[in-house]
């Protein structure tokens, strides 16, 4: 019984974690440069237990699914034609780079806005980097951007955006507001190489909305199933409690 139990409780404290990380995909499925989190599960096993092994089961090392965590899906978003001189998409592996204190982050949200200065922001406030030095844009230029991210005001040369890219970003850990930070130092920028810069487009966000509908569909049932077999659980139990007291009649 306490073998079920655990199992079931497992299941669904697991399954309901899961529907949290879909439910805030689906949430995004709107927000520019937006990745698709996905959940993953871990097997625990009794302590010492070898691959394939069974035999008996011990209570304070349930062999149960739980959360592993998630896993970012970077692949690519479709682009969203706006004609806003401003809005940019890159197509391929790469980011942004913005300065977050003396620290760098990294974005693939490409709906920025003209400071007061002439710098470019994203939505954060946060100021886009330049390849070299800083960007400023001159006050009503005509702004042209390639796609390799080199700016042209009024058809002259004024920077580059910083573009980079990282060999695994699985490294990277998302802070919230469409940023993610290095975690690790193996987590090292590069010249992004495999990127294209679009001017007057947005990246879209990668979630699915059928596809992410259709897992918590099937979470839910999961969900439903361990919540029925705690309760199936418990009820025995106090049958089987009920069955066994003294009678005192």
């Amino acid at each position: 019984m306490i073998k079920g139990l655990y199992e079931a409780a497992s299941g669904f404290l697991t399954e309901a974690r899961a529907q949290e990380i879909r439910s805030n995909n689906l949430a995004n499925v709107n927000t520019v440069g937006y990745k698709k989190d996905v959940p993953f599960f871990k097997l625990l096993v009794k302590e010492g237990a070898k691959a394939g092994e069974t035999g008996s089961y011990d209570p304070l090392a349930p062999s149960s699914v739980v959360m592993g965590g998630t896993a970012t899906d970077f692949s690519q978003g479709p682009l969203r034609q706006t004609g806003n001189l401003l809005d940019l998409a890159l197509q391929g592996e790469g980011f942004f780079a913005v300065r977050i204190g003396d620290s760098e982050g990294y974005t693939r949200a490409g709906n920025f806005k003209l400071g007061e200065n002439g710098e470019l922001l994203d939505q954060n406030g946060l100021r886009v980097l330049a390849a070299q030095g800083e960007l400023n844009v001159p006050e009503g230029a005509n702004l042209v951007i390639n796609t390799d991210g080199e700016v042209f005001a009024d058809g002259e040369s004024i920077g580059s955006i910083k573009l980079v890219e990282f060999d695994d970003p699985r490294l990277l850990e998302k802070v919230g507001s469409n940023i993610w930070v290095a975690k690790t130092d193996e987590a090292v920028p590069r010249e992004a190489k495999e990127v294209e810069l679009h001017q007057g487009f947005l990246e879209s966000s990668n979630t699915s909305i059928i596809d992410e509908m259709v897992s918590m569909i099937d979470g839910m049932r999961r969900y439903e199933s361990h919540q029925k077999n705690i309760r199936a659980i418990l009820e025995d139990t106090v049958a089987r409690t009920i069955n066994t007291l003294p009678n005192l009649g």
